[in-house]
Order: structure tokens, then C-alpha cells, then sequence
């Protein structure tokens, strides 16, 4: 197996013939190239074939999975670029950034959690929760909008991300402002939070907003987060 992963520093004298280890590499390289390609597609899109390949190479030499399962490649792969991988100068400022982003749309798509029957129908809400659907996350690069046409080369002020899922099994995401990814990060570590607490927990962070002004953004905010399925009444 130390051959198969790194031919080139592993050498292999076990009495299989050349041919069929050059199958066997081929195979198994081959297998995990592709899930990378196809589960980071904007990724393999800007950093092109051969850098690609390279990248999927020492993954594949030098990372030991922790999962037996395939649907868990892209995850390994993004935990080896942020904790192990050293970023070469031809790799982009945001590779690892970028990979998360791409990994968290997958990640959304294949949650198993259901909240049909928790979706808000237009009722007086006093308590809401986070979807289990959805997933705040932040970067120092504005990850949805990179293409081959468009890589900034330095980090900016924080993009602000919801990646969720609705009751259609249709993945989105949405820019949020710092005050509602506050709010989300409120929800989050306060399930079934009560509005009026929200409130007060809203107040102590912006105290430079009267209340007034807070209670109706709240109230315009939580009625489109709920609208779209990213809270949930409790």
C-alpha cells in the first residue's frame, strides 16, 4: 500500500510483476482524483488539471483517513489542506478557504435530518431554533463569487455565509450582514431561544442601537430567516 500511495518513494520489490502495479496505481489514484474533482469543481476549475493532480497526489500520499468510506473523501481532503498541506506558491491565497466552502455545500446536501414538520407556516413565533439544515460560516475571502475570471490575491473583511437546505432538498446560500450572522451565532448556542432573550442577548452586543431600532431589524430579519427555512419556531 506504501508503494500504491507514493510510488516514488516507496519502491516495491514483492515479486508483482511492473504491469500490474502500474493497474493498481493507476486504479486507486485514479478513484480518489476523481471524487476530488467532481466534489470541488470550482476548485479544480481555477487551479487547473495538473495542479489538481498534484494536490490529489500528496493527499492520497500523505493523509491518513480517518473514515473507511468514500463519501468522506472531500471532508479528509479539506482537513488535510487546512492542518497538514503547505501551500505552494503557484496555489491560490484561498485555496483551503475555497475547499471548505465547496465541502460545506456537500456537507448541507447529504445531512440526513428533516424538519418537514418545523418549517414556520406565518405563526407567532416565540421561540426559534437553528435548522439543522444550515450552517453559519465565515472567510476572509468572498469564496462564492471565485471563478477563473475573478481570484482575489489578498484577504478583505469577512464574507458572512449561510449554507442551507430547504424541504425541497434544493442547497442555497446567502450573504449575511455581521449583525444577522450575530444573531444566527446567538441561535446557535442557545437553542429554542425566546425572542425577547434574543433581544436582550442583541442589545449587550450592539449597544450603540437603540432598542427600538433593534426589536423592529430583528423582527424584519427573523421573519426572512424563517421564511427561508434557516430558523425554525420552536
Amino acid at each position: 500500500m506504501r508503494h500504491i500511495r507514493d510510488p516514488e518513494r516507496h519502491q516495491f520489490d514483492g515479486g508483482i510483476e511492473e504491469r500490474r502495479l502500474k493497474i493498481y496505481r493507476e486504479l486507486f489514484f485514479n478513484n480518489i482524483l476523481g471524487f476530488l474533482q467532481n466534489g470541488f469543481p470550482v476548485l479544480h476549475e481555477v487551479i487547473g488539471e495538473q495542479n489538481m493532480q498534484r494536490l490529489a497526489r500528496g493527499f492520497f500520499a500523505e493523509h491518513d483517513c480517518r473514515s473507511p468510506y468514500f463519501v468522506e473523501i472531500s471532508k479528509e481532503f479539506v482537513e488535510y489542506l487546512a492542518n497538514e498541506y503547505e501551500r505552494q506558491d503557484q496555489d491560490p491565497v484561498f485555496l483551503a478557504e475555497l475547499a471548505h466552502y465547496e465541502w460545506m455545500e456537500l456537507d448541507v446536501s447529504t445531512r440526513k435530518d428533516s424538519i418537514d414538520d418545523r418549517v414556520w407556516r406565518e405563526q407567532q413565533v416565540n421561540c426559534v431554533s437553528f435548522s439543522p439544515l444550515a450552517s453559519l460560516v465565515s472567510y476572509p475571502f468572498p469564496v462564492h463569487q471565485i471563478r477563473a475570471d475573478f481570484m482575489p490575491e489578498e484577504p478583505a473583511e469577512p464574507t458572512y455565509l449561510v449554507i442551507f437546505r430547504q424541504t425541497d432538498d434544493e442547497v442555497k446560500f446567502i450573504v449575511v450582514t455581521p449583525a444577522t450572522a450575530l444573531l444566527l451565532n446567538i441561535v446557535e448556542q442557545y437553542p429554542s431561544i425566546t425572542v425577547s432573550s434574543l433581544i436582550e442577548h442583541m442589545s449587550q452586543a450592539m449597544p450603540q442601537i437603540s432598542a427600538e431600532q433593534l426589536t423592529k431589524s430583528l423582527g424584519d430579519t427573523m421573519t426572512q430567516l424563517l421564511s427561508q427555512q434557516i430558523l425554525l419556531p420552536d
